[in-house]
């Protein structure tokens, strides 16, 4: 397939786009790298690869782009509650109203599949455990708000017939990435028990479902080749029950990893993002199980921290905000 990314610069998109050429799908990353071209810079010259740099805000650049195409990706959004706050104006206009466009531009140009990007923190805080697809959106941050409302508008827009559009709400990243982030529960952990003075889980309590990032990557490619009848207008749940943690236990799993780290759980009232996520639908249709687990994402940031190969791992390129 002939495919284009946008947002392909990012965290997750330096995991996907490798993969899908790796699978011999033609790949364009459109990004305006905000955060630097380490995810970009590995892929220059590979045979089916293309770059563009550009801002999605740009109507124009985005419809020359979606030319030729035969699926696109939305990864391109201000990312995480930090990032978002910083400047309201600048989010609504990224994460919603440039999104939006670009999802109808998809539409009118004939492509026959988008898949956006959404998460799961669009749930908010439940008491109920194991949430389903169906189950009810509470976001609490602008971030999550403005996916719920792309996805509501997304799935009931008008859209020609051999249009699929899918949405998959993504569990908590981690991982070693090209282009690292730094401001993720296991990654920060790891940064912290590894280098700093030690890692410190505020309260606990709460519950988090996770997702390596090359997981996260391998949904993306199964949403993109699936037979259009088991994906069009779904919704997702990317990760598995079985990562489904409290933060209280990262403890343990960063002990068994870190041999001698330093780890405080510090009391206070918890993150009011609290939610534990049913993941049966995605592995039933898409047959999607992930390969990797949180000990696995703490092994190899322990390893490239202390390689050196991170460079500075306090740099401001590695967080969003």
């Amino acid at each position: 397939m002939k495919i284009i990314i946008f947002g392909g610069g990012g965290y997750l998109g330096g995991a996907l786009a490798p993969l899908l050429l790796a699978q011999g799908h033609q790949v364009t990353v459109f990004d305006r790298l905000s955060f630097g071209p380490a995810a970009v810079e590995p892929l220059r010259g590979r045979p089916g690869y293309a770059f563009i740099q550009g801002d999605i805000r740009d109507i124009g650049a985005v419809a020359e782009a979606l030319q030729g195409r035969e699926a696109a990706v939305v990864l391109a959004a201000l990312v995480g509650e930090a990032a978002c706050d910083r400047d309201p104006l600048e989010t609504v206009s990224v994460n919603y109203l440039a999104t939006l466009n670009l999802m109808k531009a998809a539409a009118c140009f004939g492509l026959s599949r988008l898949i956006f990007s959404s998460t799961d923190s669009c749930y908010g805080a439940q008491e109920e455990v194991f949430l389903s697809e169906e189950a009810p959106l509470k976001p609490i941050s602008l971030y999550a708000e403005l996916k719920a409302k792309v996805e509501d508008e997304f799935l009931k827009m008008p859209r020609p017939e051999k249009f699929h559009p899918v949405v998959l709400r993504l569990a908590t990243l981690y991982g070693l990435a090209p282009r690292m982030r730094f401001d993720l529960v296991i990654n920060l952990l790891t940064r912290e028990a590894v280098l700093g003075a030690g890692a410190k889980i505020f309260s606990g309590e709460q519950w988090r479902p996770l997702l390596h990032v090359s997981d996260a990557a391998r949904a993306f490619a199964l949403a993109l080749t699936a037979p259009g009848e088991l994906v069009s207008g779904q919704i997702f749940n990317v990760g598995s029950n079985q990562q489904n943690v409290q933060f209280k236990d990262l403890a343990r799993i960063l002990r068994q990893v870190i041999p001698g780290a330093k780890i405080e759980t510090v009391p206070q009232p918890p993150d009011l993002r609290d939610y534990h996520v049913c993941f049966d639908k995605i592995s039933r249709v898409l047959r999607f199980t992930p390969e990797l687990e949180p000990a696995d994402g703490v092994a190899e940031i322990r390893d490239a921290l202390l390689s050196g190969r991170l460079g500075e791992p306090y740099a401001a390129h590695y967080r969003n905000s």
